[in-house]
């Protein structure tokens, strides 16, 4: 066996057989892994609370045909704290499955993982709004991953959308202008706070995409589009959205 040595943020964790775990990652540079904690469940081994989910530890491998078995863990850093509030414990179990929807093992996606890094950390520091947090990651993640909507100009005549307002099909993934919107449906008019919202969070730094804040009605609406447009985009369900939405305040609905 190769040993391997790197940086990853666990995702998920499976119990396997009597004392085995199986820990779902994502590394620094955005590949997704599964790795093999032979005798987790067990007491006594040091290394084994860093490979942990919402742990970001340094690892060292045993590989085999694309195939991991941990040999030492040692943490880096720790969101764990999120699992005393069930809410933001739900939301991050939500955004880890997001991001191992939109990562494989064989192809870099370092903007998905500082952008699961810093969703992590503004749940934990408390000082941004979580639904926010949530809606941010899902244009975000779905943007650098090849998903990105098109509020450039219209989608449909082509010219750019003046006056306001801007529509926008989820379906589509464009906007449109009102009587363009109008004569084809399915789109819907956006509020201005939602249209800045989004261009925020696809446009901004990593570092800054979750620093901002929203008023309602475009609260509402830039997060309910969201989450639709994630849903729809990667074509399935989430279970661990399920299990937010069970725990938490019900889902904001998106128009005017």
């Amino acid at each position: 066996m190769a040993e391997v040595k790197l940086r990853a943020l666990g995702l998920r964790e499976v119990d396997f057989g009597d004392y085995d775990r199986y820990l779902t990652a994502l590394t620094e540079d955005g590949r997704k892994i599964e790795i093999l904690c032979k005798n987790a469940r067990r007491g006594g081994k040091k290394q084994l609370p860093a490979a942990r989910q919402l742990c970001f530890s340094d690892f060292i491998l045993l590989a085999r045909g694309g195939r991991y078995t941990l040999r030492e863990a040692d943490l880096v850093h720790s969101f764990f704290d999120l699992t005393r509030d069930i809410e933001r414990y739900a939301l991050a179990c939500y955004l880890a499955e997001v991001a191992g929807a939109l990562t494989t093992p064989d192809e870099d996606a370092p903007a998905v993982f500082r952008l699961l890094f810093g969703a992590f950390g503004a749940l934990l520091n408390r000082k941004r709004d979580a639904a926010l947090v949530k809606a941010a990651f899902e244009w975000r993640a779905l943007a650098e991953s090849g998903y990105a909507p098109d509020l450039s100009c219209c989608g449909v005549c082509g010219r750019t959308i003046e006056p306001p307002p801007v529509c926008f099909s989820v379906a589509a993934g464009r906007a449109a202008d009102a009587d363009c919107a109008q004569r084809v449906g399915g789109y819907a008019p956006l509020y201005a706070g939602t249209l800045r919202a989004i261009i925020h969070a696809l446009t901004s730094e990593t570092r800054k995409v979750y620093a901002f804040t929203l008023g309602e009605p475009s609260r509402g609406q830039f997060c309910a589009l969201a989450e639709q447009y994630a849903q729809y985009h990667l074509a399935r369900g989430f279970e661990s959205l399920r299990f937010y939405r069970s725990v938490c305040i019900p889902a904001p609905q998106a128009g005017r």
